[in-house]
């Protein structure tokens, strides 16, 4: 789980956000090791938040992490803190499909604005074609032998082998991301409703 920023510090129902995260990813089927990796400034400014049972890991580690204590044959998964409500479900067919034989899979939403080219004055140039889209949030699955370096591409944390096979898994409401106190709002409301599962 990676806290990017203080939003993961934001409470619902006493519990810190990427408490909520780390429950969730803890419910899958293939009882995964969960560990918290975040900015040694975002921990020292915050030490009150990290009291829990976690297994904290300072960010500037988590690349070594990678490389040198994590084994081929292994399967990691990157998400991120601020987004916590992902079902067990989204956890579970991500690893099923790195086990069916995918090198990476990441969850996606589908696009359902009309999405508009416009020029440099704001004239509309062009519709886009959706289902040329892809809306691409975490988690992120992986073989960790399928991982060959960060990615310059903002869609996926890593780049995978030449000719790697990639998976998409179609996300659910529940995993909107907690950037504003309205975002706070809209996630208690699914917890609310009983969307922890």
């Amino acid at each position: 789980i990676l806290i990017e920023d203080e939003t993961a510090l934001l409470q619902i129902s006493n519990k810190y956000v990427y408490e909520i995260a780390v429950e969730q990813a803890r419910k899958s089927g293939f009882l995964p090791e969960v560990k918290v990796f975040i900015p040694r400034q975002i921990y020292e400014s915050n030490k009150i938040a990290f009291t829990g049972e976690y297994d904290f890991v300072f960010d500037e580690s988590f690349k070594k992490y990678l490389s040198e204590y994590l084994p081929v044959g292994q399967i990691v998964v990157i998400h991120n803190a601020s987004r916590p409500l992902v079902q067990k479900k989204i956890y579970d067919k991500g690893i099923n499909l790195l086990l069916a034989g995918a090198d990476a899979v990441k969850q996606q939403h589908v696009v359902v604005d009309t999405l508009k080219v416009v020029d440099a004055e704001k004239i509309i140039q062009a519709t886009v074609d959706r289902d040329l889209i892809k809306a691409l949030t975490s988690p992120e699955f992986y073989w960790v032998e399928s991982i060959t370096s960060v990615s310059k591409d903002f869609g996926w944390f890593y780049k995978t082998k030449v000719n790697g096979k990639i998976e998409y898994i179609i996300g659910e409401l529940e995993s909107t991301r907690i950037r504003t106190e309205r975002d706070l709002l809209l996630v208690n409301a699914l917890i609310q409703q009983g969307r922890l599962n």
